[in-house]
């Protein structure tokens, strides 16, 4: 009987070279640290699992790499990973994995793919606090444009932890990123349905700037 291959390759199941070659090939396309086959469109099951080989026993994908794994975002070099408070861990190896500890509720992650993620609206609460990039704004935004998300469920989240560092900046960060996509519908309903009265003909305009929001996000980069 022949053995189901995973839905992310990695070595040594089959070496790099044959990886690059069926990726040449058009079969295979990158995918974080692996390959998927290029019928299959990415998601956040085979990014997560892409991660496998680079994340630590315990170890949490956070803050850009799980805005990566969730889609609006393009993974930047590196992998971002916290570790729960409650994980025996010690100091010292928590410092070479350059890892945070946090305080996580079990709803706060998610395994897409068998790997623990932060969970969207965790994502962005650590973003807010932590991420000093000059796009966290519109990173934000993007993250809360793909998920559906408002203020008020952010903030339950964000309201667990009133002592927690950063909080005041996480706050004020997410309302900004929430007005930035509040103003991008409203110009996309202003000019979505424009009539030309004089010969009866409704032009569609096609309005890109809300969808542009994670283009943005992602620096010009495609996601892998």
């Amino acid at each position: 009987m022949s053995r189901l291959l995973p839905a992310v390759l990695h070595p040594p199941l089959l070496s790099a070279a044959e990886l690059r070659a069926a990726e040449l090939d058009g079969e295979l396309f990158a995918v974080g640290a692996g390959w998927e086959p290029a019928d299959l469109p990415p998601s956040p099951r085979s990014r997560a699992a892409s991660l496998r080989p680079e994340l630590p026993s315990r170890g949490i994908v956070a803050d850009r790499t799980a805005a990566w794994v969730w889609g609006w975002t393009a993974r930047r070099v590196g992998i971002a990973i916290c570790i729960d408070s409650r994980a025996r861990i010690s100091s010292t190896r928590r410092q070479g994995l350059r890892a945070r500890e946090v305080v996580i509720d079990g709803d706060e992650l998610r395994h897409p793919g068998g790997v623990a993620v932060t969970s969207p609206e965790r994502t962005i609460v650590d973003l807010a606090r932590h991420d000093e990039g000059d796009d966290v704004i519109t990173l934000i935004a993007a993250g809360m444009r793909h998920h559906g998300l408002t203020v008020q469920r952010i903030g339950m989240i964000a309201d667990r932890r009133p002592s927690s560092a950063g909080r005041r900046r996480a706050n004020d960060r997410i309302e900004r990123a929430a007005a930035l996509l509040g103003s991008a519908v409203a110009d996309a309903v202003d000019v979505v349905d424009g009539v030309d009265a004089a010969h009866g003909v409704e032009h569609a305009v096609e309005m890109r700037r809300v969808a542009h929001l994670e283009d943005e996000a992602a620096d010009g980069e495609a996601i892998a």
